[in-house]
């Protein structure tokens, strides 16, 4: 009588210890995603088409923006992209839209992770000031990479070397506003 007494004071302590830890599994699971989360940093390349020549007027702004979060998989990082045209971009007639960025490749090696990217963007010949009608598209490119760091969390981007583009003639791209 004694053993079955100890034997199901014992179920019950294992039985409480195996509540208690799951509890805190649980408990620890969205900490832990939090964590990660916070580990997170947006990380924004900016070009700027313009003139290639003199006074090297800007015609506005393109933002690829990637969140890079070195704990996770790089093909999981968000990414959004966006154009803007502003006063010079509209007083000359180029119109600047349809921003858009995919993800050309990604790398994971025990330091690192690293994407590589293309963004676009469509730069429309349009009548100045009123911006229409527009009488050509023409498709730009920009690559580049970002490289975490998985342990220091440093995040470092790479410029890619020119890829092909249907540019206007005298158009250039800054990194610069």
């Amino acid at each position: 009588m004694k053993n079955t007494r100890v034997t199901k004071v014992r179920a019950l302590a294992v039985t409480a210890v195996g509540g208690l830890l799951a509890g805190a599994v649980t408990v620890l699971s969205p900490a832990q995603a939090t964590e990660g989360a916070s580990s997170c940093t947006p990380k924004r390349v900016t070009v700027y088409p313009g003139d290639g020549l003199p006074p090297h007027l800007r015609w506005g702004e393109v933002n690829f923006e990637v969140t890079v979060c070195p704990k996770t998989d790089a093909d999981s990082w968000d990414t959004q992209a966006s154009a803007t045209t502003n006063g010079a971009g509209n007083t000359a007639g180029y119109l600047l839209e349809s921003a858009a960025l995919r993800v050309n490749s990604t790398v994971e090696n025990g330091k690192t992770q690293t994407a590589t990217y293309t963004g676009s963007f469509t730069v429309k010949d349009c009548v100045p000031l009123t911006l229409w009608p527009c009488t050509r598209t023409h498709r730009v490119e920009v690559g580049f990479a970002l490289i975490a760091g998985k342990k220091n969390k440093k995040i470092r981007t790479v410029y890619g070397g020119g890829i092909e583009s249907t540019m206007p003639r005298g158009m250039a791209l800054y990194r610069t506003p």
